[in-house]
């Protein structure tokens, strides 16, 4: 049986015995990268550098390599991997195809990858702590434990000399008294340990009077000592209590001593009584406290409680004091540590059996079958462990070593732990693992508190400085994790120093937000090639993540400096990237974030790019002028580039905002005043100017019915920016109010968009998208050009015949929109600045010549919102048969959606959301080429 199934194993060998044994696989620990990157040291780097140092073709006339010659050159120098471990490395090197590597280019390559392992450290979640708080403590001797009561939701803190505090969930104090015992003067008594006896609300405090008494908390006015344990071997020094979370009978309290032995009592009825009480003699009161002797329970006399123990610690021929003790229900073992060497961390393995045995037993009146220990396991750390936690979700196990370290071990590898953290410079006194988080809290006897990253195995928060100054003092940590009543986390820090109290509360992080980037995402874009997308901030960081699983791979950072970047294109090739930047520079790169190119595209001074369009012969630039710059392939000779000249020249009367090409020389152009100009690339003069929706071509119409309408009932349609001085033509003939074809219906039409005011930017074009599908309907009077911008209009154009064909409100009260398509044009995707998309099918729409536009909304498929801020960028491409969209937004995110308004993810977050959508994907395709499922879209 699999330890995936059940924790449960009736024999358990070290990993060094365990191979004997395939079919045994216990829980994955995590591990350590195994990248070939991160194998290689610095010897080995300078090996490889003076072998390509040598005269050749490469980069400075050095050694340039092809991918054969590479993974030779790796088997003979390195010997720290396989060719195909080196094959892989080439391929991620020669990011552009160009066959040959050489030194300039893997230092390029390991230079990033270094930088990607201190952005995933940088991008971890770091806590946020408020201000160190002392809390008014009662106690004068040491403070020995701080723990949280679930029934009473208190905590509680008990010091040396028996002193006990509570205090509320608000911090404040709610009573304190005090407790011993009548074994031993006062003076000559201390606590050692206690342990709450969660849900049967009771508490268990270890003497140094060799006895162990359990207290009731039920009284609101002083504790009741229930039950003393007596007659121990040793002096208790820890304890830990344990109840079964299906049965709250059965229970277990188990201490560690100065001999070296654990202890262990297991309870049948812990609900019910922990021990049973002999009827009290005739006449006579019950007394309140029951003292039970540890023979009397060795021998039989109580029917509800059983006693084992076993040796866990010794060295030098005598037994060593135990530290701490646990009982992990997931491993159904005993864990404890010492400052011994040999045996630093001991694991006690119960012996196997089921509880239907345990309550037949029960039910018969006996002593419940107590567990012996099958096997040990002991674990070699040099001087020892102070402390340690088990992490049940990880299946780790984190030791505070006496010599620095905090190692990380999994319960199942004695000889050698998973990762040790380094780091602290005095001996670290406890460690805690916060669950909910995949960190470590550690803290050393110089009062530095760490907070590590389990998987990465890195400190990523160092905290000194803080805490009470003064000598060397003794302290205790513990951190609760547990939610309120609200469900809310507590997330609060305890840190004792001696009878001092201190607690650190993280401060509340918002969850429900998860960001791709710091800054607002201007774009987000598909690579085919590499199937990842990327995507770039306003302050410059270049991200590329998979899309099959929502990893980050690689980042650039201020790729324009302190420039905020506008756009994000790609080549044709798609190993090419391009950004803008309102420095008024476009900068080419490769996927390894070497810059090629800096294209000056207003003369060195700033603008604001807008778009880049990549051609095959060619880069068209534009967003802060009403001319094109363009950029020939022929230029890119040097680093710095600048335009040449667009021989159409200006066509425009305002600043163009987007541009889209149509194979295999058609190009459009919209401006801010709503004007469309269709462009031939190769005499680069326009063609075709479309302006029935612009500014200037409702200016110009002076002598038609539209514009003597309009002015007249400029004020009743808020079109206060119609220019009404031009002379209406008397001859010009008007149509009735009610007529579609009237002023009123058109202005409406015009104005209605969002219901707001027409402003200055209403008229403008900011998305254009040909329709490729449809390149053969053009000439027949078919739609092949979309537009979108101001007040949520989308227009279908025939840029044939320069005529409109269809427009229609996609989103209300939106402002401005953008837009994207498939290949197919079968579906068109709109997005608005509040976060919301709409999925429209076209493939039926605007098809073919009409008279009058085309009002009537096309099919809508969904409408779903994957951004709480505006979206500035879409774009739709295929995968495993399914489209999907990538939308970046204002709201610093990236996320993935399909067509239909599933979410996939947001690219950023910890979640296995993309790679269970994309196996099924994958799944759903493998079926469909077996003719056992079928396509559908």
């Amino acid at each position: 049986m699999s330890v995936l199934s059940s924790p449960t194993r009736s024999t358990r060998e070290p990993l060094y015995e365990a191979s004997k044994s395939p079919e045994r696989q216990e829980r994955k620990s995590v591990g350590l990268d195994q990248k070939l990157e991160n194998r290689l040291n610095m010897k080995d780097l300078e090996r490889l550098k003076s072998s390509f140092m040598v005269e050749g073709e490469g980069y400075d006339n050095r050694l340039s390599l092809t991918r054969e010659q590479f993974c030779e050159a790796l088997s003979l120098l390195l010997k720290k991997g396989s060719r195909e471990e080196y094959g892989d490395l080439f391929d991620k090197i020669d990011v552009t195809r160009e066959g040959t590597v050489d030194w300039d280019k893997f230092a390029s390559h390991m230079l990033l990858e270094f930088y990607e392992k201190d952005d995933r450290v940088k991008s971890t979640q770091v806590p946020q702590w408020k201000d160190l708080k002392a809390l008014p403590s009662p106690h004068k001797e040491i403070v020995q434990r701080v723990a949280y009561l679930k029934n009473t939701n208190r905590y509680i803190a008990i010091s040396k000399e028996g002193c006990v505090s509570m205090w509320g969930q608000d911090m404040k104090a709610q009573r304190s008294l005090k407790t011993g015992t009548d074994s031993c003067k006062a003076r000559d008594l201390w606590i050692t340990h206690f342990v709450p006896l969660q849900l049967i609300n009771k508490m268990a405090l270890a003497f140094t009077s060799k006895e162990i008494a359990i207290y009731d908390l039920s009284s609101k006015v002083e504790f009741n000592c229930q039950y003393k344990v007596q007659d121990l071997s040793y002096t208790p020094l820890c304890l830990d209590y344990w109840s079964n979370p299906n049965n709250a009978n059965e229970a277990i309290l188990v201490w560690g001593d100065v001999g070296g032995y654990i202890n262990i009592l297991f309870f049948n009825s812990a609900n019910i009584a922990l021990f049973e009480r002999p009827p009290a003699p005739a006449g006579e009161k019950q007394e309140p406290c029951l003292n039970v002797h540890l023979h009397d329970i060795v021998s039989g006399k109580y029917k509800n409680a059983a006693f084992a123990k076993y040796e866990a610690h010794r060295e030098n021929g005598k037994g060593e004091w135990i530290r701490e003790v646990r009982y992990s229900q997931y491993l159904e073992c005993f864990i404890s540590c010492a400052t011994t060497t040999t045996n630093a961390v001991v694991i006690g393995w119960m012996e196997k059996h089921t509880s239907v045995n345990q309550n037949v037993a029960t039910s018969k009146g006996k002593q419940p079958e107590k567990k012996g220990i099958q096997r040990k396991f002991e674990f070699s750390v040099a001087q020892g462990v102070n402390s340690f936690d088990y992490n049940d979700h990880l299946n780790l196990i984190a030791t505070a070593g006496v010599n620095n370290h905090v190692c990380l071990w999994n319960p199942y590898v004695v000889f050698k732990p998973n990762g040790v953290l380094r780091g602290h410079m005095t001996s670290v006194i406890q460690v805690q693992f916060i669950k909910n988080r995949g960190q470590l809290i550690s803290f050393s006897k110089d009062k530095v508190l760490r907070i590590w990253d389990v998987q990465l195995q890195v400190c990523i928060q160092r905290l000194a400085g803080i805490f009470p100054k003064g000598p060397e003092v003794y302290s205790t940590l513990f951190y609760d994790e547990g939610k309120d009543r609200q469900g809310q986390e507590r997330n609060r820090l305890f840190i004792t120093f001696n009878y001092q109290i201190t607690v650190l509360d993280m401060k509340t992080e918002v969850k429900d937000r998860i960001m791709s980037h710091e800054k607002p995402v201007v774009s987000g874009l598909y690579n085919n090639v590499y199937n990842q997308v990327v995507s770039v901030c306003q302050a410059g960081t270049l991200v590329m993540w998979i899309v099959d699983s929502g990893q980050k791979v690689k980042q650039f950072n201020q790729v324009h400096g302190n420039s905020e970047v506008t756009c994000l294109a790609q080549d044709q090739s798609q190993t090419r990237l391009y950004t803008g930047s309102t420095d008024g520079t476009v900068k080419v790169w490769d996927f390894n974030g070497h810059c090629y190119h800096s294209l000056e595209c207003s003369g060195g001074q700033p603008a604001d790019i807008g778009q880049i369009l990549v051609l095959k012969r060619s880069i068209l630039v534009v967003g802060w002028a009403k001319y094109i710059a363009v950029f020939r392939n022929s230029a890119l000779r040097e680093f710095h580039v600048q335009p040449a000249d667009w021989k159409g020249g200006q066509e425009h009367a305002e600043d163009i905002l987007c541009l889209d090409f149509m194979g295999p020389n058609a190009l459009a152009s919209g401006s801010y005043d709503g004007e469309i100009v269709i462009w031939n690339t190769n005499s680069e003069h326009g063609s075709r100017h479309i302006a029935q929706r612009s500014r200037r071509g409702l200016k110009s119409r002076g002598r038609t019915f539209l514009t003597r309408e309009m002015t007249r009932q400029a004020t009743q349609f808020n079109l206060a920016n119609l220019d009404t001085s031009l002379p209406a033509d008397p001859g010009a003939t008007t149509l009735p109010k009610d007529d579609p074809r009237s002023a009123k219906s058109r202005a409406s039409r015009i104005s209605k968009g969002s219901g707001d005011d027409q402003n200055e930017f209403s008229w403008a074009v900011v998305k254009l998208v040909y329709l490729e599908a449809r390149r053969g309907n053009s000439a027949g009077g078919g739609a092949n050009l979309v537009s979108c911008g101001g007040n949520g209009w989308v227009r279908f154009w025939n840029t044939f015949h320069s005529v409109l064909l269809a427009e229609f409100v996609a989103h209300q009260h939106a402002g401005s929109i953008i837009m994207a398509s498939d290949k197919m044009n079968q579906y068109l995707v709109t997005a608005d600045v509040d976060g919301s998309v709409k999925v429209w099918n076209i493939l039926e729409y605007a098809t073919s010549h009409v008279d009058e536009p085309i009002t009537d909304l096309p099919p809508l498929m969904s409408q779903f919102q994957p951004h709480q801020d505006m979206i500035n960028s879409l774009e739709v491409f295929e995968r495993n048969e399914r489209l999907l969209i990538v939308s970046a937004s204002s709201d610093c995110s990236v996320a993935l959606w399909d067509i239909y308004g599933n979410k996939i993810g947001i690219f950023g977050q910890v979640c296995v959301q993309f790679v269970v959508f994309f196996l099924m994907e994958r799944k759903r395709c493998i079926e469909a080429e077996r003719g056992v499922g079928k396509r559908k879209l």
